[in-house]
């Protein structure tokens, strides 16, 4: 289990290096701050990549019940999330970071799409193997030079930017892996206006999966930082909801998740209810 020992009043901004105080939340030697300068909150001190790589391994569960499980909290976001990206992209090839157990790469498949996946743990490239065997799971991680530019007609992260000790480099690497005209889709959470909106009690819930989650992000961030690495036509929405295992997880999806995404489909993506997990579609030139 990682673990570090040190607490700390203030930290730098992995992304601009402000110094901040703003603390969120902590648990155990864990801190999540709010940078005083771009509307980020990183979690400090950070994991090393190697670190991160052997706590991975235990990530994805291994029993059937709860791969199944696992599908079915996101199938209604798979087929969203298939449909929006059709919308401006005709099948081709699609690059899923973060594959998991290939669920949504097999779902393209099925719809005419040339699935690659990229996973760093192994449970999910075993089960991809033996399950989806026309797909091609690697485990190195972006950026990777052996992948020519303009690859990829789609590029998808799934709840994995979150996750990445430098979220901006693999966006940027997405661009170039992207034909013109190709789609970036990211589905991220939105955690912070839950946590605060809970107080001490977010603790107890962990809702930031410490410390496996490296940030969280908000609209404005995420569009911006996608604007100055040069992509364009950026869209923010509700797009689909979870169905998590539990009666009250199920529940508060329901409310939530249809609610956000009526309003967010109301608005055209202008009211986006806080806590609710985003999706943000974006495209590189022509």
């Amino acid at each position: 289990m990682i673990n570090k020992n040190k607490k700390t009043l203030s930290a730098p901004c992995p992304i601009c290096q402000t110094e901040s105080d703003r603390l969120v939340t902590e648990k155990n030697s864990w801190s999540y701050f709010r940078c005083s300068s771009c509307p980020l909150v990183f979690l400090y001190p950070q994991p090393s990549v190697p670190e991160l790589a052997t706590a991975y391994q235990d990530y994805l569960p291994e029993s059937l019940d709860q791969i199944q499980a696992w599908f079915r909290s996101l199938e209604e976001v798979i087929q969203k999330s298939a449909d929006l990206i059709e919308e401006r992209v005709k099948p081709g090839r699609i690059l899923d970071v973060g594959s998991g157990y290939g669920f949504f790469l097999q779902y393209m498949a099925e719809r005419g799409w040339r699935g690659d996946g990229i996973e760093i743990s192994q449970t999910g490239r075993n089960y991809c193997r033996d399950h989806f065997p026309g797909l091609r799971i690697e485990s190195t991680p972006l950026p990777d030079p052996s992948i020519p530019d303009s690859s990829y007609d789609a590029v998808t992260l799934f709840y994995v930017i979150e996750h990445l000790t430098d979220p901006l480099m693999v966006l940027r690497e997405a661009l170039r892996l992207l034909k013109p005209g190709g789609c970036l889709l990211l589905r991220w959470p939105h955690t912070t206006p839950i946590v605060r909106l809970l107080g001490p009690l977010s603790r107890l819930l962990d809702l930031y999966h410490t410390p496996y989650h490296l940030f969280d992000f908000s609209k404005p961030f995420i569009e911006e930082q996608l604007t100055n690495i040069g992509f364009i036509d950026i869209k923010t929405i509700i797009c689909g909801k979870t169905k998590p295992t539990s009666s009250l997880g199920r529940v508060s999806s329901l409310i939530f998740g249809w609610t956000g995404e009526l309003l967010s489909r109301a608005s055209q993506g202008r009211w986006l209810i806080p806590g609710v997990s985003k999706t943000t579609r974006a495209h590189k030139k022509w």
